[in-house]
């Protein structure tokens, strides 16, 4: 029997779906309406089921979810269809978008290229729309509140020609995954179809955090928005007067910068661009220099008044009609499945100060749930190092190291010696990802031999570690795949890609990593699936954490289930628990002092302007 007859045999009906509707707002995330659903028997294509809802806020489901595969092209999108239809959750999803990613994302990038049309064309299904007609007939649908009979009629057909699409997918998808994962047996198929229906729930789950979004201190963010722009200068001119880099306007002067890094003693230390040979000033080199050299307050403060200049783009700042922060989480973005939103868009991925604004809704408490050391605990767990087990066991895997490697006395704590705690936080990169004693030596300020020795009994510590993720990496070899505990995988040509000069490139080092961050996505993922059915308001995920909301009165006790759901979730997957952080969200949620002052020091502008502004409209009040 093949995948393609087991799935027949298993399910009443297998449906390719798709739905048409319009954005309610700027984020693309929530809909005003949804215009339409078809659906098409995959195994009977003459069975065409098509629904006008354009004007429904409720309808009923047309088949029995719990029966049914259902099998939509990026199943979010039909997430939001059916929770603004009040249809519930289908648990039975394969979404045709995330299983092309698995088989593909690293053979093909950019804008377009694991679209619908783009995986049709590479399966060679040719009779597929043009995407002017695409953008024609979204056109139509987004820019109109009403419809005649014939608009309806062509709204209908274009949305079935992209659930035929689908549908020829699925099959040419069900035939190269058979042949991939050499699926033999029923067992196999039992596994494999179970493991992508996990993978599309998750993205249902997506579109129900979409819809929960991120309560904020709206007027906060609102004022932020009206008057930043106002007082932008005037704070810019406040901190660089520590600095001296910027003219009156604001504008940054290149050989002022000269002088502020002549003055911290780094000239000739200092990297150039290849192009213009002038001292390097992009993001990911300052973070690289801030971190090496911590006590040079200068350079935290140039990088600061960058970011500043960069707000006003920043739609974090452009909250959704109801208050709320929105974005797309994007999960599967990356090759190990983590989610990818938007910098812009996402609180979490700007500035550490933005995260002042998060405040929790009328009525509820938030929390934070983050997985501790949890790239530590899955490496020891999957790999069986019983050493590794231990450090993570002991409450402080990095600590424990330490003290294991002689840097550091037996009684020693975090805080009595940090330094030493930050070099096995180092080394754990280092192992992680391959970086060899050049890295080493340059993050932790120290010879190139003390690095290798350092390297050296650190590998030798974990040695079974290391001749694990070695076999790892000969199997890669061997089978041009990688795959965690519940199926995501990642493919390539052993452990090389081609680059975009169609040369052979080592990707040893990014495949080092791949069982602990792929497993860690699927143990978020489990998580938020489990957080849900429990009835939890999940507000967003953040790479190895989740945003939760609990009604206020019990809430000691429910968020102690969340955790305890959250460590469930990772025994699910990797056969052992990891542990679960819990912080309570309050306005200095998870920032430093120093993001603190900033966000202090961008409202008091932002006070100091509304007041002025608000005297001078006060009757009697002098211009």
């Amino acid at each position: 029997m093949s995948f393609l007859n087991f799935i027949k045999n298993n399910f009443d009906r297998v449906l390719a779906v798709d739905s048409e509707f319009c954005y309610a707002d700027h984020t693309k995330t929530i809909q005003s309406r949804v215009v339409c659903f078809v659906y098409q028997d995959v195994f009977n294509p003459k069975d065409v089921f098509k629904y006008w809802t354009a004007d429904k806020r409720f309808n009923d489901p047309p088949f029995d979810f719990r029966k049914c595969l259902l099998i939509p092209f990026n199943a979010v999108a039909e997430g939001h269809s059916w929770l603004h239809l009040l249809q519930g959750m289908p648990n039975n999803i394969w979404d045709t978008y995330v299983e092309n990613a698995r088989l593909y994302k690293t053979f093909r990038s950019g804008k377009g290229a694991l679209d619908l049309l783009t995986t049709a064309q590479h399966y060679g299904i040719t009779e597929v729309m043009t995407k002017e007609h695409k953008t024609e007939m979204r056109n139509m649908i987004i820019n109109n509140d009403t419809y005649d009979d014939e608009q309806r009629e062509q709204i209908l057909d274009y949305c079935l020609d992209d659930v035929e699409l689908t549908r020829k997918v699925f099959i040419e998808q069900v035939l190269d995954i058979e042949k991939k994962n050499n699926l033999k047996t029923e067992e196999d198929y039992k596994t494999e179809i179970s493991q992508i229906m996990f993978r599309g729930a998750s993205q249902l789950h997506v579109a129900k955090i979409e819809k929960a979004g991120i309560d904020v201190n709206y007027p906060r963010v609102r004022d932020f928005r009206n008057y930043w722009d106002k007082v932008e200068l005037q704070t810019i001119q406040e901190l660089d007067k520590k600095i001296n880099v910027h003219d009156e306007d604001g504008t940054e002067r290149y050989e002022k910068f000269v002088e502020l890094v002549k003055r911290n003693k780094l000239f000739g230390k200092w990297e150039r661009t290849f192009k213009t040979n002038k001292l390097r000033t992009d993001k990911k080199y300052l973070d690289k220099i801030i971190k090496k050299f911590p006590e040079l307050l200068d350079f935290q403060i140039f990088k600061q008044i960058k970011q500043l200049k960069a707000y006003t783009k920043l739609s974090v700042f452009n909250p959704c009609a109801d208050g709320k922060l929105r974005c797309s989480w994007n999960m599967f973005g990356t090759e190990t499945g983590r989610c990818t939103p938007s910098t812009n868009a996402n609180i979490f991925g700007g500035a550490k100060w933005q995260r002042c604004l998060i405040k929790p809704g009328f009525g509820y408490v938030m929390f934070y749930l983050d997985y501790e050391q949890q790239e530590l605990a899955i490496q020891g767990y999957l790999s069986g190092d019983k050493k590794l087990i231990e450090a993570y066991k002991s409450g402080d895997g990095y600590l424990q190291s330490a003290k294991w490697l002689s840097l550091v006395p037996d009684y020693a704590t975090k805080d009595s010696h940090p330094d030493e705690r930050e070099i096995v936080k180092v080394l754990f990169l280092a192992q992680g990802y391959g970086a060899g004693p050049g890295y080493v030596a340059g993050q932790i300020k120290c010879s190139l031999l003390y690095a290798k020795h350092l390297l050296r009994m650190f590998k030798k510590l974990y040695s079974t570690y290391n001749d694990w993720i070695s076999k790892v990496l000969r199997k890669v070899a061997i089978t041009n795949k990688i795959t965690t505990n519940l199926g995501w995988q990642r493919y390539s040509n052993g452990t090389f890609k081609i680059n975009k000069e169609g040369q052979l490139k080592s990707i040893r080092n990014t495949l080092l990593n791949f069982p602990a961050q792929g497993n860690g996505s699927d143990i978020l993922r489990q998580a938020i699936i489990k957080l849900h059915e429990a009835g939890f308001v999940i507000n967003a995920p953040v790479h190895d954490a989740v945003l939760i909301s609990i009604p206020i009165g019990n809430e000691d006790k429910e968020v102690k289930i969340a955790q305890r759901i959250m460590e469930e979730s990772a025994e699910f997957v990797i056969g052992n628990k990891i542990r679960v952080g819990i912080e309570k969200v309050d306005p200095h949620f998870k920032v430093k002092e120093k993001h603190k002052e900033t966000f202090n020091l961008i409202f008091k502008k932002i006070d100091e302007f509304k007041y002025l502004a608000q005297s001078r409209q006060q009757p009697g009040s002098q211009s």
